[in-house]
C-alpha cells in the first residue's frame, strides 16, 4: 500500500512538471511570428506607404514583423484570392480599397466574394483626385471634357486598374457627357499612374491625393478635381467634382485590413486593437499626415458593416453604368 501511494505521488509530480508544456500553456501570445499583409496594388502607392509606416511601428513598439507583399494586377483579384485561401490563423491579411475589393468579384469570376472575408479595421479613407501636367492647358474638369471633344480618342485618363474606384467614378461622370470619347488606360498602382503622367504618356491621371501630392508640391502636376464633399485643407485651391458637376459626385475610398472568414474572432480583435493603438500613436499620425494620409480607425464590427454597404453600393453602380 505504501509503495502504491509513493508511486501515485511520483506520477502526480511528473504530471505537474509536464503541465506547463501542454499546448494551451506553452503557446505564446498571438502574434508570435511575422504577419503577412497582402496589398492588391503595385509597390510605391498610397496603400504600400501606409502599410510600411504601420510595419515600422509594429516592429519598434511590439517586435512584430509585418511582411508587406504588393501584388498588383488582375484588378486586385489574384491578391485577394490569396487572402481568401490563406490559412485562417490570423497571420495573413489583405489591405484593399473597399470599392475595388467590392467591384472585381461582381464583374468577373474571382473565386471569392464578400462572404469569404471579415473586416478587421479601417485604417484610412483616401480621396480620389484627377491630375494633369502643370503646364497643361486643361485647368479643370470642364477643360478636360472640352479637350476630349476637340480631339476624340486622343485625350485620355489613367487609373490603377480596369476595375478601380477611379474608373468606376469616372464612368458615372461620363454618363453626363454622352458622345464624349475619353479612353481609359489601366496601370497596376497609383505610383505607376503618376509615373505615366509625369512621362506624358497619358493626358490625365486619376489617383488619390496621397500619390499625387508630392508631384503637386514639386510643380509637376495640377489637380483639377477631388471627390471629397468639400475642398481639402491641403488643397484649398482645388475644386471638388461636387462643385464642378453637382453634389452627387463624391466618392470616398475607405481602406483597411480584412481577414479570411474563418480567422478566430479573438485574433481579429487582437489585430484590431493593435491597429487602433498604432493609429493613435503621435509618430504614426505625423508620418501619415506627411504622406497625405488620414488616420481613420474603425473597429471590426463597424468596418464589416462598411464593407457590406460599399459592396451593395458598388453593385448598383455597376448595373447603372453597365460594367457588370
Amino acid at each position: 500500500m505504501i509503495m502504491l501511494i509513493r508511486l501515485f505521488r511520483v506520477v502526480l509530480a511528473a504530471c505537474a512538471l509536464l503541465l506547463p508544456l501542454s499546448p494551451g500553456m506553452a503557446r505564446a501570445a498571438y502574434p508570435d511570428r511575422h504577419v503577412t499583409i497582402i496589398i492588391p496594388f503595385g509597390p510605391g502607392g498610397a496603400v504600400d506607404i501606409a502599410a510600411r509606416i504601420l510595419a515600422e511601428y509594429f516592429q519598434t513598439k511590439h517586435n512584430i514583423t509585418l511582411n508587406i507583399v504588393c501584388k498588383g494586377g488582375g484588378a486586385g483579384a489574384p491578391a485577394m484570392l490569396d487572402v481568401a485561401k490563406a490559412r485562417p490563423d490570423g497571420y495573413t491579411y489583405g489591405f484593399p480599397a473597399l470599392s475595388t475589393f467590392s467591384t472585381t468579384p461582381q464583374v468577373k469570376k474571382t473565386g471569392y466574394g464578400i462572404k469569404d472575408f471579415q473586416g478587421v479595421a479601417q485604417i484610412t479613407n483616401m480621396w480620389l483626385s484627377l491630375a494633369v501636367n502643370a503646364d497643361s492647358p486643361i485647368k479643370d474638369f470642364k477643360g478636360l471634357i472640352e479637350a476630349a471633344k476637340a480631339d476624340p480618342g486622343k485625350v485620355n485618363y489613367a487609373t490603377h486598374g480596369a476595375l478601380s474606384s477611379q474608373r468606376l467614378f469616372m464612368s458615372g461622370i461620363l454618363k453626363a457627357f454622352p458622345g464624349v470619347e475619353l479612353p481609359h488606360v489601366a496601370y497596376t498602382s497609383g505610383h505607376d499612374v503618376s509615373t505615366a503622367l509625369l512621362g506624358r504618356h497619358v493626358t490625365s491621371g486619376f489617383g488619390v491625393t496621397t500619390n499625387q501630392k508630392p508631384y503637386v508640391l514639386s510643380g509637376d502636376f495640377r489637380i483639377i478635381g477631388v471627390a471629397s464633399p468639400q475642398r481639402l485643407p491641403e488643397f484649398p485651391d482645388v475644386p471638388t467634382f461636387a462643385e464642378q458637376l453637382g453634389p452627387e459626385y463624391t466618392f470616398p475610398s475607405p481602406h483597411g485590413l480584412v481577414a479570411p472568414k474563418r480567422v478566430p474572432h479573438d485574433r481579429v480583435i487582437v489585430m484590431q486593437n493593435l491597429l487602433k493603438a498604432a493609429l493613435e500613436d503621435p509618430d504614426v499620425k505625423a508620418k501619415f499626415s506627411k504622406a497625405g494620409l488620414s488616420t481613420d480607425f474603425m473597429p471590426a464590427d463597424q468596418f464589416q458593416q462598411e464593407m457590406e454597404k460599399i459592396w451593395n453600393t458598388v453593385g448598383l453602380l455597376l448595373k447603372e453604368n453597365k460594367l457588370n
